[in-house]
């Protein structure tokens, strides 16, 4: 007779009781994942595909304009605050604009500037020519703003309607550049920096060398921010029908002006003709209600969001066939020029090398339109780039630089022997001068007691030691090499713009320019938007009829998959349930924190570097 097992115990049992318990909700919560996934694969479709009759477009710039738009980590969207700014692509924002505005489905564009926080002027400005162009097919622009900065009110006047909110105001300061200057900290700290440079404006060092503006970076930046305001304001008096004079009065004059208004900054842009008509939120809503009708799903009014838009038309646009036309290949040099693979967005690097290379090797490419947003980078890497550019020239292949808000010192290398150069009037550009930088902290150190000594094979061992003094041969090596590649930067615009060498050294210097007064020196061909230049690189490769391809690294199935799946996921809004105010705190820190690293950069450098890049250029209006 068998023997029969002994009952398990009490907390056996329960011990296998909660491991079932735990098998079971594994398999379910895996089960809900997976239907959760596909949900987000297929599930948001029909939503993405439906644009209503009659809307009104709302293009929510609720984040800087960029060229090009990085790439997100799509594990990180998870945790993306959805209120966060999110980079909107130039061509996304007038591909979306010129589908509104031959679409029956649009009957109007309300556009919300409430949370942009700017960008670069010529960009400003390539928006505004996009939003005429939307106002040329008959329908209107509405603007309802409860406050509007100075780049946000430069895009409202554009608008046909411009509403403002009784308690809200709006206020124009200027343009000014104001860099913070760390020579008596330095001293203090008993850090010595050695700089290089060619160039007597190239003032992107200065900042470690003095505690004020030296008087030839204050020419030239004087000249750069009268030229910004001038066409700012131009711009937003053409808009506003109003004279030149009264903005510049008004800003003179605010205090006095805001105190005849009796302190109410709305009344005072009413009674100068800066908006239309003073409404709060609801009543904007309600007229807009009157216009395109109320959304039957419980919203205010008939609208589309300008992100769900463009998806829809793009979906909707299905190829008929094999597009037969020539292509003209526009490839995006973004951000800082330097070695390395960055992302696209981050910076310029060997993918841009790759794309041009693509494009020159592609026989379906019949020219290039290089547009550039970029402060300068390394000389080695900027030759890099324009190396590439020249061999397509050499191939047949015409090529057109496009300089977008920023194209300075090595980012103007890149474009300099183009076939021709077309900026915005607005673009910063020019800086053609060349530094090095190097820090020594043998003072600092020796004073907390902490020294370096040793011995070295030749002359230049150990001469990139910052504990040790700079070495002599170190220096002259560095003073010869910023000269030759300034040389070189000049004889390099010298052909590519058909100037005399010492034509060139006259307006190079290191010198930052607008784009119109670069344009009358002859470092600039034509004013114009990226439009301009495709028209252009079109007529040099003789082309009557073409289609315009963006070059963009491929993406593998898997980013895609990844990219979609992430969209969804954010949208769950999983970071709403973190305090919003502590993210809008870390999100500031982060931003100083991108600003200051570019200084941090060069101080951490323990080689010694050579820099053909603008540090000192303005950045984005705000």
């Amino acid at each position: 007779m068998a023997q029969q097992e002994p009952r398990p115990g009490f907390f056996r049992r329960v011990g296998r009781f909660l491991t079932t318990l735990r098998v079971v909700l594994s398999n379910l919560f895996f089960v809900l994942g997976l239907l959760f996934l596909l949900y987000l694969l297929f599930g948001t479709r029909d939503e993405t595909l439906t644009v209503p009759d009659g809307a009104a477009l709302v293009l929510e710039l609720d984040g800087p304009v960029v060229e090009e738009a990085p790439v997100p980590d799509p594990l990180s969207l998870l945790f993306q605050d959805q209120d966060a700014p999110r980079p909107i692509a130039l061509r996304d924002l007038t591909e979306t604009l010129e589908r509104a505005a031959e679409d029956a489905r649009i009957r109007a564009l309300v556009l919300d500037v409430s949370r942009f926080p700017g960008t670069a002027p010529a960009t400003l400005s390539a928006v505004g020519r996009a939003l005429e162009r939307f106002k040329d097919s008959g329908k209107p622009v509405i603007v309802g703003a409860d406050q509007l900065s100075q780049a946000q009110y430069y895009l409202a006047s554009h608008a046909d309607q411009l509403y403002l909110n009784p308690a809200g105001q709006l206020i124009f300061t200027g343009f000014a550049i104001q860099p913070v200057y760390f020579a008596e900290a330095l001293e203090k700290l008993r850090v010595q920096v050695h700089v290089f440079r060619e160039g007597v404006y190239k003032s992107a060092v200065e900042p470690f060398l003095r505690d004020d503006m030296s008087e030839e970076d204050r020419e030239a930046n004087r000249a750069l921010v009268q030229g910004l305001w001038q066409e700012w304001r131009d711009t937003v008096a053409r808009n506003r029908g109003l004279e030149p004079a009264r903005l510049d009065a008004l800003v003179n004059e605010y205090p006095d002006r805001l105190r005849a208004a009796d302190g109410d900054p709305a009344r005072l842009a009413l009674e100068t003709g800066l908006v239309d008509e003073l409404l709060p939120r609801d009543a904007v809503r309600a007229r807009l209600a009157d216009l395109v009708g109320t959304d039957p799903d419980g919203g205010s009014f008939l609208a589309v969001g300008h992100r769900r838009y463009l998806r829809n038309v793009r979906l909707g646009a299905l190829p008929e066939g094999r597009d037969e036309r020539p292509r003209i290949a526009v490839v995006v040099a973004e951000g800082t020029i330097a070695g390395g693979t960055p992302e696209p967005g981050g910076g310029t690097g060997e993918p841009t090398v790759r794309l041009i290379r693509e494009a020159r090797e592609d026989d379906d490419v019949r020219a290039i339109v290089l547009r550039v947003n970029s402060p300068g980078g390394t000389p080695f890497f900027s030759e890099v780039v324009r190396r590439e550019l020249e061999l397509a020239q050499v191939a047949g292949k015409p090529v057109v630089a496009s300089l977008g808000g920023i194209a300075a010192s090595g980012g103007y290398w890149i474009a300099a022997t183009a076939d021709r150069i077309v900026a915005d009037a607005s673009t910063i550009t020019g800086s053609i001068g060349v530094f090095g930088l190097t820090v020594r902290l043998q003072d600092s150190t020796d004073a907390l007691g902490v020294h370096s000594d040793g011995v070295g094979t030749h002359r230049l061992s150990g001469a990139g030691n910052p504990f040790q003094p700079l070495n002599p041969a170190l220096e002259d090596i560095l003073t010869q090499q910023v000269a030759h590649s300034y040389r070189r930067f000049v004889d390099l615009v010298a052909r590519g713009r058909e100037m005399d060498p010492e034509d060139v050294d006259a307006v190079a210097q290191g010198r930052v320019w607008l784009a119109r007064t670069a344009a009358e020196i002859g470092l600039v061909d034509e004013l114009g938007g990226v439009e301009l230049a495709v028209e252009r690189a079109a007529e040099l490769a003789g082309l009557e009829r073409w289609r315009v391809d963006y070059a963009e690294p491929p993406r593998s199935p898997a980013q895609q998959l990844l990219e979609r799946l992430a969209g969804g996921m954010a949208a769950s809004s999983l970071v709403g349930m973190l305090d919003s105010p502590t993210l809008t705190t870390l999100r500031r820190v982060s931003r100083w924190a991108d600003e200051s690293s570019r200084w941090l950069d060069l101080l951490a450098e323990r080689e010694p570097a050579t820099w053909a890049l603008c540090l000192g250029c303005p950045g984005a209006v705000r």
